[in-house]
């Protein structure tokens, strides 16, 4: 289920961003220190004005109370220059100001945008102090124009906006931090077809209210970080990669934190309410508060959720054609309580195999869900689970390693393959053991302090 890149919506947005202050030598060539102000120049020709402005200053300000209408089309911010907006600047949906090497936008007061995407196209760019507003498929920030580039030292902190990335560019060394994002038809922050950046961290954000009612599909999920095409050796040059998701609270939205054909990543103190189907109900996404697909060797630790949908860790698909399997992970510290939930819902549901591969789950309470396993990795630990689950619904632990009469059994491993289970209760609300297992023929099997016992052999 990869997406397109050609997706996005939002409501309200209010953002700043900050920049690392090393700027090359074109940006320093560029500073002369002259400030300007736009309405010194054609009132009637916004268009025009700006870019007589940067012309002839390395300061352009709005000011305060004036209002440039009607910005439809790309205005480039040079380098090393500022746009300081006081006042306000709106448009179609079709404009933007485009930042290039050390470029910034800096708001004051009352400064505001509507309807205008800030276009990130350089290194050491700044965005700061503004709010932005706007309805429709209107990207706020955009990072990356469709020409291949490498930009360095960003750093976005303190925003209400969407972002969108894309496969042409590369991106080293972006911090995504303390930021605030509240009811959006599109996803918060979308790092998607990211296949060429390195060294990127999304933390410290609130995340509410992401509802698409517009019938888009693939909308309405809070982070989402996307590779290429799948492929189950997950080569390098197709995977989102070395990315760090962490301090995330959410709630009221149908998926919280996606990750798409990833590698290499983390995702970390996650703490979630009301990630339910209620939302986005015609986007077509699981929903899931952290939604994994066709993705090798990450960790997910410390996840505490409430009344809320938990976990999909599934395969890598494209129009039914089932891709790849996740590989090589490990899940710590994660807690599930429905218990006051009206309605069923996903508890933690896992696809795993491969023939060299090892899943790691530690240190899972659930109540009222199911843990419930797929397929067969080569090396699978279960250690200190304690999940309940209602009887009327289902088992609370279901284990299901035999797929010999299914497609999807091509991803099972065979050879030197353990089963290792300890300290495992698994029960209904009467406290009595409450199992699925289907089929254990794994060569090595170790279990301790099980309250249920495994099939016969």
């Amino acid at each position: 289920m990869l997406k397109k890149i050609t997706r996005r919506s939002f409501v309200s947005s209010l953002s700043v961003l900050a920049a690392m202050p090393l700027l090359s030598s074109r940006v320093a060539r560029a500073a002369t220190g002259k400030t300007v102000s736009v309405n010194q120049y054609n009132n009637n020709d916004w268009i025009a004005a700006f870019k007589q402005a940067f012309n002839e200053g390395d300061t352009v300000v709005v000011p305060a109370g004036l209002t440039c209408k009607n910005i439809n089309t790309g205005i480039f911010i040079p380098d090393g220059k500022t746009l300081l907006i006081r006042g306000a600047l709106t448009g179609n949906g079709r404009g933007r100001f485009v930042l290039q090497e050390g470029s910034k936008v800096i708001g004051e007061g009352e400064g505001r945008t509507e309807n205008i995407t800030l276009d990130v196209r350089g290194s050491d760019c700044v965005i700061k102090g503004l709010a932005m507003s706007g309805f429709g498929p209107v990207t706020q920030i955009y990072i990356g124009g469709k020409k291949p580039s490498v930009m360095r030292n960003l750093v976005i902190d303190n925003i209400r906006v969407s972002l969108r990335q894309g496969f042409h560019n590369q991106v080293d060394g972006a911090r995504i931090t303390n930021s605030k994002f509240s009811h959006l038809q599109g996803d918060a922050i979308e790092w998607n077809v990211a296949i060429n950046d390195r060294n990127i961290l999304i933390s410290d954000h609130v995340i509410d209210n992401i509802n698409c009612t517009n019938g888009k599909i693939n909308w309405g999920i809070g982070i989402g970080l996307a590779g290429s095409t799948y492929d189950n050796d997950y080569p390098e040059k197709q995977t989102v990669k070395n990315f760090v998701v962490a301090n995330i609270t959410g709630s009221n939205c149908r998926q919280l934190v996606h990750v798409e054909n990833g590698k290499h990543f983390i995702i970390r103190n996650i703490k979630a309410k009301n990630i339910t189907p209620d939302f986005s109900k015609k986007a077509g996404i699981d929903n899931a508060t952290v939604a994994i697909y066709g993705c090798d060797n990450f960790v997910i630790d410390n996840v505490d959720m409430v009344n809320s949908a938990g976990m999909l860790i599934g395969y890598g698909v494209i129009k039914g054609d089932y891709l790849s399997i996740p590989q090589n992970f490990k899940l710590n510290d994660i807690r599930l309580d429905n218990s006051q939930l009206a309605y069923k819902l996903r508890g933690i549901q896992i696809s795993s195999g491969n023939a060299t591969s090892f899943v790691a789950i530690t240190n899972v309470d659930m109540q009222r869900a199911t843990l419930e396993l797929h397929n067969k990795p080569q090396h699978l630990f279960l250690r200190n689970i304690n999940v309940m689950q209602e009887a009327a619904i289902g088992p609370a632990l279901k284990l299901n390693f035999d797929l010999r009469k299914d497609v999807r059994g091509k991803f099972m491993a065979k050879d030197e393959t353990l089963l290792s289970l300890a300290n495992i209760k698994a029960v209904n609300e009467k406290g009595q053991s409450s199992v699925d297992i289907d089929r254990v023929d794994q060569h090595v099997v170790n279990t301790e302090r099980l309250n249920f016992a495994l099939p016969h052999r």
